[in-house]
């Protein structure tokens, strides 16, 4: 099966298959073996972090390979103020403490203060035996000790670990517990510095990405064995920074069938890297433009030319041959001054997208385009202006070919026309929620855009030729029995990308976006890819064609802005023509918190 970089799993999902890893180490007679291999990836993160920002002062690079140091293991001695460790009484102030000690013996100086008055005891002395300076808070707030030495040691810091409350904590912090983190991030506005997070940001506790009380604001969370949900879900993403994985031997449990659908309660963080190039493949020898993809737009108007102008750039980005780009002259002249090649007249295409820039003068355009798609079961992008004509279009398009492109804005507008009235604050607090309500009112494929942009998709499965997800084969048919052929389930797959620089909500970069799918779903189908669908016809439209331009246009707007590195604002054309670059795989920077 494909998955997309990862299954997401809930705190309650992580916490057994963490149990069973300890329990297994503790029947090996090594019960903190666990706290220990999470340990090494924190020093290392730390190590790595810091020896960075000293060394080149701007862009953090977490690095996975004990060479990185270059060996200048005795040079990161020197780094002012060495590392302050906040720790709970849990696991996770044990693998701090386990850090803290690794962090000492390679003459890192390193300071751990216990907030809770219990901590883990065996970790507590491994720390004291390496030389880690440990200061006592006993139950009170970090602010009972401010002015004093200790005090101007978290101050100076070069790093911070948090290892406060991990995943077994229930609701959000209280008492003097709450009153350190709310001090701690009012102290990392004075201070660039990496705060590594073990597993989640203390405080953050809900599975769906919820903010219910203070949370640590990492500039780094290190998930544990596997991603959790709220790791990746807005609006908590924004305090875990960059989200990395500290691999560890634990087998994913299947995904579980809800809802009617398999796998359409699930989140997967896709990691585009390798197979976003695939999306957007290198034309063939023989290859001529129509072999490419043509992808065929409604975009711009004499009220909005611009967007005309920015979904084309999107859709060239994705290596179709030919963009039809059917706009009034004002458009058309603007954009064939920047792009020659595009043309205006109607003929053949292979995917086509409505509703950038659109106007009231522009809608009938659209709606002939849309119906056109429908008949000739064409994938279809419906994005900005468009989406109010959806009603309209609801009996001539074909949704398993239909992708919606909203902003929360707009798929609150959207929910209240389909008969949910919604607010943009509703939408905005539980984007994955309201992604799935957009599909499961229409049908179609769900692109919400935000700060992390949710896809909510589905594909058919054949399961004589691909078992589907959380069933074994022959379920329910015997012992052994295999399906027979034909013998299709509908997928869903709901994925995140991860956060982009903050940078890239800015007016057009949207259009930029849609007009990057529209192209990608243009684009030939590898004979791999090439699974039929319920319907006979090869599924163009897949969670993996969605989620690759999605990242795409990610990576390239954290590219864009890392060339200032992060400081100055980008465009909606920068971030078009950093795509090119992210494809060659020579954008090699990796995007930053912006703070």
């Amino acid at each position: 099966m494909f998955t997309l970089g990862g299954r997401a799993l809930s705190f309650a999902q992580a916490r057994a298959m963490e149990k069973k890893y300890v329990d297994d180490a503790q029947a090996d007679g090594d019960p903190d073996r666990y706290m220990r291999q999470v340990a090494q990836g924190v020093a290392h993160a730390v190590r790595s972090l810091a020896f960075a920002r000293r060394r080149m002062g701007v862009g953090i690079h977490l690095g996975t390979d004990e060479a990185n140091d270059g060996g200048n293991a005795d040079r990161l001695s020197h780094v002012p103020g060495g590392v302050a460790a906040f720790v709970g009484g849990g696991e996770g102030g044990g693998d701090a403490l386990y850090a803290c000690a690794l962090l000492a013996r390679r003459g890192i100086g390193a300071t751990a203060f216990l907030l809770k008055r219990r901590c883990h005891e065996r970790a507590l002395a491994a720390a004291r035996e390496a030389g880690v300076r440990i200061v006592d808070l006993r139950g009170r707030s970090l602010r009972a000790i401010e002015g004093e030495s200790e005090w101007v040691g978290i101050r100076r810091a070069a790093a911070w670990i948090d290892g406060i409350v991990g995943i077994g904590a229930r609701g959000p912090l209280a008492g003097q517990v709450a009153d350190s983190v709310e001090h701690l991030n009012e102290l990392s506005r004075e201070r660039m510095r990496p705060i590594v997070a073990i597993d989640v940001p203390s405080g953050l506790t809900d599975d769906e990405g919820q903010v219910q009380g203070p949370i640590v604001r990492a500039t780094h969370t290190l998930a544990v064995g596997a991603y959790k949900r709220a790791q990746i879900l807005p609006p908590a993403a924004a305090f875990c920074g960059e989200t990395s994985l500290i691999s560890m031997d634990w087998e994913s449990g299947d995904p579980s069938e809800r809802g009617g659908a398999v796998g359409a309660g699930d989140l997967y963080r896709y990691d585009g890297e390798a197979l976003a190039g695939s999306a957007v493949p290198i034309p063939g020898f023989a290859d001529d433009k129509y072999a490419r993809g043509v992808v065929g737009l409604v975009a711009g108007s004499d009220t909005y030319p611009g967007a005309g102008l920015l979904a084309t750039r999107g859709a060239l980005a994705a290596g179709v041959g030919m963009v039809r780009l059917n706009s009034t002259r004002r458009v058309q002249d603007l954009v064939l001054a920047d792009q020659p090649g595009v043309v205006t007249v109607g003929g053949r295409i292979q995917a086509a997208l409505i509703g950038p820039g659109l106007d009231e003068e522009r809608r009938e355009d659209a709606l002939e385009l849309a119906r056109f798609c429908g008949q000739a079961s064409m994938p279809l992008v419906i994005d900005a202006g468009a989406l109010d004509l959806l009603l309209e279009l609801a009996n001539a398009i074909t949704p398993e070919e239909t992708v919606l492109t909203p902003h929360y804005g707009e798929a609150a507008r959207l929910l209240g026309l389909l008969g949910a009235p919604m607010t943009r604050t509703e939408v905005a607090a539980h984007p994955l929620r309201y992604a799935r309500a957009l599909h499961e009112a229409t049908g179609c494929h769900v692109v919400l855009k935000g700060p992390v942009t949710i896809v909510y998709s589905f594909r058919d499965v054949d399961r004589a030729r691909e078992e589907a997800p959380g069933r074994a084969p022959g379920d329910g048919r015997g012992d052994g029995e295999r399906p027979a052929a034909g013998d299709f389930c509908r997928v869903c797959e709901s994925a995140v990308t991860g956060p982009t620089t903050s940078w890239a909500g800015v007016a057009g970069s949207g259009d930029v976006l849609a007009g990057l799918i529209a192209g990608v779903l243009a684009r030939p189908v590898a004979d791999a890819q090439s699974r039929r669908g319920m319907g006979g016809n090869p599924q163009r439209v897949t969670p993996a064609r969605l989620c690759a331009p999605v990242w795409l246009h990610a990576r390239a707007a954290a590219v864009s802005a890392e060339r200032y590195a992060g400081r100055a604002p980008i465009q909606a054309r920068d971030i078009a023509d950093a795509i090119p670059a992210v494809l060659s795989g020579r954008a090699l920077t990796r995007p930053s918190a912006d703070r």
